[in-house]
């Protein structure tokens, strides 16, 4: 008996025995997944990082580059002013050129002047030489015949000589005159030129400052293009990192359900097992002992012939457990729960609730609290709700301005929450339908008993 017994719980542990390796498998496939994220969490702060170190570069470069457009503009102010010394220093090298050739005019005069003086002065003398000698002098007085004409000879020899002796001062001081103009115009002319010079090497200068300046900025605006385009580099990058990282965390969630669901399944299968093991050797138990009974009476009474008794063993009832959701909407099933090619980005990717086609109205499918009443850039207008004990649904793209609930609202089964639409990603007006357990998305179809 007892070895029958221990054959069916050892028949019953073999039956559910298979069930284990698989969910050390998954477990596995749940460490690598564990591992690709972390690894890709690891490279999105790594891209986080070279991010801001980009944007933080760029705001340098654009300080730096607005510093430099300031300094520009002052060396701009000040080359148009040297420019405009410049200008005034040729105005006034002009004029002086001029005054140049009037004093030069002048001076030709005076030269010309002071020859003719010179040509007098130099005929006079050799009058004098001839016939200016003290007798002749005397004579001019002695053949005086009055007095009037010695007076009158007398008064001619003095302007004679007064007039000698004003010419040699004319002279003279026309011959200082023309020196000190000469003087003057020289002076006056390399004073300008030097101050031109002068003016002329600063605004080279600042004209140099200047293009170093506009080449600068030149380059920091290439450097500038140079970085944007990096940092943009980075961010497309980062972006592709967090769709993998997005995918990555779906299929984890959907790894971890499937592990659950698998280990549920096992440990009800090796239950069943159990219990039909031990049935089945209660009844072998239950029928040897009847055996012995009978023997046992055979054997003080006279045996009949008789026939065998057989025995006879229902089938279990099977029952069906209710999740008690009703259908949120009274439209066509379009889209099951599953993998797939998302009709609006092309990507293969799980579909993580279920589609209902057609138009009218969604109601909830059970009771409980309004956790979102509002739209989302993906799901449109939606709605998701808290039954309790880690059981919540969502309800989403619907019509524009239908929602009837708010957050915080209590809502009972069967309850208009909106209208069926499109808003957000999507091709066509239908309701996505989603059912979470613990916060991972699962098979709408189980709980509507479809």
């Amino acid at each position: 008996m007892k070895k029958k017994l221990t054959t069916g719980l050892i028949a019953a542990m073999m039956f559910a025995s298979p069930f284990v390796l698989p969910t050390i498998a998954k477990a596995d496939s749940i460490q690598e997944l564990e591992k690709q994220k972390q690894e890709l969490e690891s490279k999105s702060n790594d891209l986080n990082s070279k991010i801001k170190k980009q944007e933080d570069t760029l705001n340098n470069l654009e300080s730096e580059k607005a510093n430099l457009e300031g300094d520009v503009k002052q060396l701009q102010i000040e080359i148009d002013e040297v420019v405009i010394k410049l200008h005034e220093q040729e105005q006034k090298l002009t004029e002086s050129k001029e005054k140049i050739e009037k004093l030069k005019k002048k001076i030709e005069e005076l030269k010309e002047l002071i020859a003719q003086r010179e040509e007098k002065l130099d005929n006079q003398a050799r009058v004098v030489q001839t016939d200016g000698s003290s007798e002749n002098m005397m004579e001019m007085i002695m053949t005086a015949e009055s007095l009037s004409d010695l007076i009158g000879r007398v008064g001619v020899i003095n302007q004679l000589v007064s007039a000698n002796k004003d010419i040699v001062t004319e002279q003279q001081n026309d011959q200082k005159t023309l020196e000190s103009n000469e003087a003057e115009a020289e002076k006056e002319k390399v004073a300008i030129e030097k101050l031109k010079g002068e003016i002329e090497v600063t605004k080279n200068n600042l004209v140099t400052q200047k293009a170093e300046m506009d080449d600068k900025i030149v380059q920091l605006a290439v450097q500038y293009d140079m970085t944007e385009d990096e940092k943009n580099t980075f961010v497309k990058e980062q972006q592709v990192v967090a769709t993998q990282t997005s995918v990555l965390s779906e299929e984890l969630q959907q790894e971890r359900q499937r592990i659950i669901e698998e280990e549920q399944a096992r440990q009800a299968a090796a239950q069943k097992a159990a219990k039909e093991a031990a049935e089945q050797a209660e009844a072998a138990e239950a029928a040897a002992a009847a055996q012995q009974q009978q023997q046992a009476k055979a054997s003080t009474e006279t045996p009949a012939p008789s026939a065998p008794q057989e025995s006879s063993q229902s089938a279990p009832a099977s029952s069906s457990n209710s999740s008690g959701f009703i259908r949120p909407s009274n439209g066509v099933t379009t889209s099951p729960f599953g993998y797939r090619v998302h009709p609006v980005t092309g990507a293969h990717k799980l579909h993580g609730g279920m589609d209902f086609g057609g138009s009218g109205p969604i109601v909830a499918a059970q009771g409980g609290t309004v956790m979102v009443a509002g739209y989302d850039s993906g799901w449109g207008n939606y709605v998701k709700i808290d039954h309790g004990n880690g059981l919540q649904t969502l309800y989403a793209h619907m019509q524009s301005g239908s929602l009837t609930v708010a957050p915080g609202q209590q809502v009972s089964q069967g309850q208009h929450l909106g209208t069926m639409g499109m808003t957000g990603t999507a091709t066509g007006v239908h309701l996505h339908f989603e059912v979470y357990v613990n916060g991972t998305r699962v098979n709408p179809a189980s709980y509507l008993g479809m």
